[in-house]
């Protein structure tokens, strides 16, 4: 913002020496976008506040000076800093590793209380993917048993987008403090054919188990379908 006002000041001395009641093309001119938006900003018009400031940002836009910022970019940055800070520096593959064997001894726990539970439940990494899931939770969404092992589906592909972002927002309140564990809510279960338009209203809590260093490795859910009508 300070470099367009910058050039803003510059483009209206060139043009009358910063007296904006001159500024203005006369009837009929032709001016670009560019010129347009600084012509916008200096003097937005008439009308309320939020008028005018509307009136400025999209002079904005048609100039092409507003543009969607690439958080892909922004999140690369960040991951390059990351890299540089001294505690993940300090994680040896070893450390890697044993918080691996840790998640799968928790893999093999979950072999015998999936079954012997008749409620549909499964459990995903901290990223989503699926690693087990049992019989009632693959009849519920529709798909074949050993489609839930070895992340070859996500959580968030078998909900309904507002549950998927429900359950990302609530999942956010609590990952990182470990004094919370088990969060009640509700979602809308779907096939992962995006053909098939049917959802499943459930009852859904998750829980999060972690590591020794407090960090969500595995997240268990159970889901008790609901009838709507």
């Amino acid at each position: 913002m300070g470099n367009e006002f910058t050039v803003i000041s510059d483009f209206l001395e060139s043009l009358g020496g910063g007296d904006t009641r001159n500024v203005f093309p006369e009837q009929g001119m032709l001016v670009n976008m560019t010129e347009k938006f600084f012509l916008t900003a200096a003097n937005p018009g008439e009308g309320t506040s939020e008028d005018r400031l509307t009136q400025v940002i999209n002079a904005k836009f048609e100039a092409g000076f507003l543009k969607p910022y690439n958080y892909v970019n922004g999140y690369s940055r960040l991951q390059r800093y990351m890299d540089t800070q001294s505690v993940a520096q300090s994680l040896m593959d070893i450390d890697l590793v044993h918080v691996e064997e840790a998640f799968e001894r928790l893999l093999l726990d979950y072999d015998r209380v999936f079954s012997s539970m008749g409620i549909p439940a499964c459990l995903w990494r901290r990223t989503g993917e699926i690693y087990k899931g049992n019989k009632e939770f693959a009849a519920l969404v529709s798909v074949p048993l050993e489609m839930l092992r070895e992340g070859r589906l996500c959580i968030y592909e078998l909900m309904a987008e507002e549950s998927a972002v429900n359950y990302w927002e609530k999942y956010g309140n609590i990952a990182f403090d470990a004094g919370q564990k088990a969060v009640l809510t509700s979602c809308l279960l779907k096939n992962p054919d995006p053909d098939n338009q049917n959802v499943i209203s459930c009852c859904f809590s998750f829980t999060i188990r972690r590591d020794k260093y407090n960090i969500p490795t595995m997240i268990v859910g159970n889901f008790l379908p609901v009838s709507l009508g």
